[in-house]
């Protein structure tokens, strides 16, 4: 999921990296498409630290969820050498994992917003990076507005990024006008979609879900499986149908944002037997 053995340099989103050090220092605003698993949610904060962009600042990605907020925060601390809340760091509703020394702040979208309400021009915030903004929340889309408003006033150094795997980038580009827009194409691994042809419109999806997990043991005899689901009771009820199915030829872990650190940490862990876990699609 979020970690990889591949070395930072070889992640498809390096490809723009001078593209987007000079777009920020020209024009102050950024669109970027690059598809899932390139590497943008944890790389792109580093580039905007690491050449020279944030001064004494900091950089702030919005993420949409908790989970992915937490998680994202803790990866990018361990690339860098360091613990959570010391040059990274995270902030959530109730959960402020941060420090003096923080540069790079993972944040949930209302976490920025109050930000706002307090100090209207985010002193110490130097770059604000809108990360997944095709799921448009009302807290992301007002924090856009707010910040677009204090860097065509007070903030003209203010350094803005939206940036998604599906945008539509006409759209968006024509509200932030002028901006420039990058584009990545490269992917960490290559993506085949399959579809289910027989009718399950009777079943229950957990039942579906353990059914063609047993379908894909039997054709790929190595990996872990990840399942998405709707919600909290249909991840438990997968999890107990998985474990019907097929016995302890995997591990079965939940993940989703109610869970605690540590059951949390337990899913994304590695391990020597088959992993499955499954995790909350729309957790905010």
């Amino acid at each position: 999921m979020l970690a990889t053995s591949l070395e930072p340099s070889s992640l498809p989103i390096s490809e723009i990296r001078a593209p987007l050090v000079a777009a920020l220092r020209d024009q102050q605003r950024v669109i970027l498409t690059a598809p899932t698993g390139s590497g943008k949610s944890t790389q792109v904060p580093q580039y905007i630290l690491d050449d020279g962009l944030l001064g004494d600042g900091q950089v702030v990605v919005l993420q949409p969820r908790r989970l992915p907020t937490r998680l994202l925060a803790g990866w990018v601390a361990h690339q860098r050498g360091g613990q959570v809340g010391d040059q990274v760091g995270y902030q959530v509703r109730l959960q402020n994992v941060t420090s003096p020394a923080t540069r790079i702040r993972y944040v949930t979208e209302g976490v920025l917003l109050r930000q706002f309400l307090a100090d209207p021009i985010l002193g110490g915030v130097q770059a604000i990076i809108f990360d997944e903004f095709h799921e448009r929340h009302l807290y992301g889309d007002i924090t856009l507005a707010r910040a677009l408003a204090l860097q065509a006033s007070q903030r003209p150094d203010l350094l803005i990024v939206v940036m998604s795997a599906t945008l539509d980038t006409e759209i968006l580009a024509a509200y932030l006008d002028p901006c420039a827009v990058l584009r990545s194409a490269g992917r960490t691994y290559p993506v085949t979609i399959d579809h289910i042809t027989k009718p399950v419109r009777d079943l229950p999806i957990w039942e579906v879900a353990a059914e063609e997990l047993a379908e894909l043991v039997r054709a790929h005899p190595e990996g872990d499986a990840l399942v998405f689901m709707p919600g909290a009771y249909e991840i438990s009820r997968t999890v107990r149908a998985v474990q019907d199915t097929l016995g302890n030829r995997f591990i079965v872990f939940p993940l989703h944002g109610e869970l605690d650190p540590r059951a949390q940490d337990a899913a994304v862990a590695r391990y020597d037997q088959r992993k499955r876990s499954e995790e909350h699609t729309s957790e905010l």
